[in-house]
């Protein structure tokens, strides 16, 4: 039997907490641990990941960036992530209860979660785009 982790029990913490990031990857929490005095390594952090979502405690978010994040499972929520500065936020899940008894129904599978992220630009990214004045044209080809 694998002995229990020393780091584990902190990086729990660190997942329930209300702080930013909203979900970690696995080197936020290295970077974290590291603020708090606490030596980890990458492999250590990482079976304990895995070992936390085998159990059900951490949900993985994935981004479609090729970083798994990781954050803690309870009340269900979707999140918006900005394509422009990273920045990913908890939004609560819209889709109701129906809907899910729908889509077992209609494919025979029994549905045991969902993850929805909707991507965009947030409102700070947005206004800085807004606020940009266009560059001037250094050639004529630029005018094209």
């Amino acid at each position: 039997m694998a002995r229990p982790s020393q780091i584990r029990p902190q990086l729990d913490a660190l997942l329930r907490s209300h702080h930013e990031p909203h979900a970690w990857t696995l080197e936020e929490l290295r970077q974290a641990l590291a603020r708090l005095g606490i030596h980890s390594n990458f492999s250590s952090i990482f079976r304990s990941a895995r070992q936390a979502v085998d159990q059900g405690q951490w949900q993985p978010v994935m981004l479609g960036d090729g970083k798994t994040r990781f954050e803690w499972s309870g009340h269900h929520h979707d999140h918006l992530f900005c394509q422009s500065c990273g920045t990913l936020e908890a939004v609560p899940c819209k889709l109701a209860q129906s809907l899910h008894h729908r889509m077992e129904q209609q494919t025979g599978y029994r549905i045991h979660s969902h993850s929805m992220v909707w991507e965009g630009t947030c409102p700070r990214c947005v206004r800085k785009r807004s606020c940009r004045k266009p560059a001037l044209p250094t050639h004529k080809t630029d005018l094209c």
